[in-house]
């Protein structure tokens, strides 16, 4: 009889104890002193007796809470809004139902300053630009908020603008796959809120540059049915082909539908442009040969004749085909002069011969000249008749401002190639007839010189 006594008033006396010692803890937490309550806790909390109550984990959880919600605090606190969850987690799994009552009793402003503050604080990062912060916290925000609301105290089972600075942190910090995952959540609502148009943008994005067509499509259709005013979901295929990051891809991509589509215009441009660019990028060559770049430049001057035939009324296929072998003439300038130049030096070291004579410049030197004149002569007249063609249709809409301006170009055009011509030829008529072209587009020059 004396030792079940004595069990009963071990156990009284433990638990006075334990009450004695939470009423401590629950003292240093009103009275702010972290320190020391946390102390306390991890002594219990380590203490395999009592690793089953659940207020020691609520509690700490509350004090993390706390720290949480003071800026200056938390920055000695790592971490605190994790952990801070993780013990309401934990109290939870414990003890469901005194989780609940401790809830019940001391309200839930606890636990959401955990989805609060990091929520307003990942806001305020997106517009810092600090995205990856942003991100972090915004997540932390919905980890907190998820807890929330599958305890039934509050929130949505989604927060959609939670849900949407969040996907856009992940995009601008470079996780698309993960921004896309948030955005489709969205989607799934088929949310048609002011201001989520982006939502279906950025998944329109997403998907075409995954060749997922079937989901752009689809994307594009929800937007557009949300969105019936926004002419974004109406753009063709083209425009998200050259908004693509990866060059070789979006090459790839234009050639298949120029090639699915042969006369889309939009298209052809963005393709002309690319190879366009290619042969005449001067600082980083991308053809290592001649004949590369010959059969580029053929490629692309049957491009512009394709296009020409599919617009007949736009001169400006024409003009630009002539501009590919006029360029490519205007470029062996520079070889001609540095050989100039070395002629010149040349010349200035020999000394006459008894009749007075200078000797003449090296052979290798005027034979490399006279072949890129005679290079020259060729690329000119393979451009002068795209230049010819698209005179006249151009002239007639010379009152289109960018016409007009694009007209002066090709006369100016003419005018240097009939010059270079006149300069290059040997023959006297042959002269004369291109003394005579160059003076007659002289004139137009100057007739349209203030048009615009």
């Amino acid at each position: 009889m004396k030792k079940i006594l004595f069990s009963v008033f071990s156990m009284v006396t433990l638990m006075i104890v334990n009450g004695q010692n939470l009423t401590k803890v629950k003292e240093a937490l009103v009275a702010k002193k972290y320190s020391d309550a946390n102390t306390q806790l991890d002594e219990f909390i380590n203490n395999p007796k009592y690793q089953k109550n659940a207020e020691l984990y609520y509690l700490k959880a509350k004090m993390y809470a706390e720290i949480a919600a003071d800026s200056n605090l938390s920055k000695s606190y790592p971490n605190v809004i994790e952990n801070s969850l993780d013990n309401f987690k934990k109290a939870f799994t414990t003890d469901k139902d005194k989780f609940t009552m401790f809830v019940t009793l001391e309200g839930a402003q606890a636990l959401y300053n955990i989805y609060a503050v990091p929520y307003n604080r990942g806001v305020k990062e997106l517009d810092a630009k600090e995205y990856q912060k942003s991100l972090k916290s915004l997540q932390q925000a919905d980890a907190s908020g998820r807890f929330i609301f599958e305890r039934g105290l509050g929130l949505a089972a989604i927060d959609t603008n939670l849900t949407f600075y969040t996907g856009y942190a992940a995009l601008l910090a470079g996780q698309e796959d993960l921004a896309a995952g948030y955005f489709t959540k969205l989607a799934d609502l088929n949310i048609a809120d002011k201001g989520f148009e982006d939502v279906y943008k950025n998944l329109m994005i997403y998907h075409f540059n995954k060749s997922n067509i079937a989901e752009f499509e689809k994307a594009r259709a929800k937007g557009a049915k949300s969105y019936p005013k926004e002419e974004y979901f109406t753009y063709d295929e083209v425009m998200f082909i050259n908004d693509m990051k990866d060059k070789a891809e979006r090459l790839k991509r234009i050639e298949a539908k120029v090639a699915s589509d042969p006369k889309n215009l939009e298209a052809m441009s963005i393709l002309a442009e690319v190879l366009f660019d290619r042969l005449f990028n001067q600082d980083n060559p991308y053809y290592n040969t001649d004949a590369e770049y010959d059969a580029a430049e053929n490629r692309l001057i049957e491009l512009y004749t394709r296009m020409a035939e599919v617009s007949p009324a736009d001169g400006l296929m024409f003009l630009n085909a002539g501009v590919v072998y006029v360029n490519r003439g205007f470029e062996l300038n520079n070889k001609i002069s540095d050989i100039n130049d070395k002629i010149k030096k040349f010349n200035e070291t020999q000394k006459p011969d008894k009749t007075g004579k200078i000797p003449p410049p090296p052979k290798e030197l005027t034979t490399q000249r006279d072949d890129y004149r005679a290079k020259q002569l060729i690329s000119y007249d393979k451009g002068l008749p795209f230049l010819l063609k698209a005179q006249p249709i151009m002239e007639k809409k010379l009152s289109e401002k960018n016409i007009a301006q694009a007209y002066k170009k090709l006369v100016s055009l003419l005018i240097d190639v009939y010059s270079s011509k006149r300069q290059l030829s040997k023959v006297p008529a042959d002269k004369a007839k291109y003394e005579a072209e160059e003076t007659k587009w002289n004139k137009e020059y100057d007739r349209v010189s203030n048009i615009h």
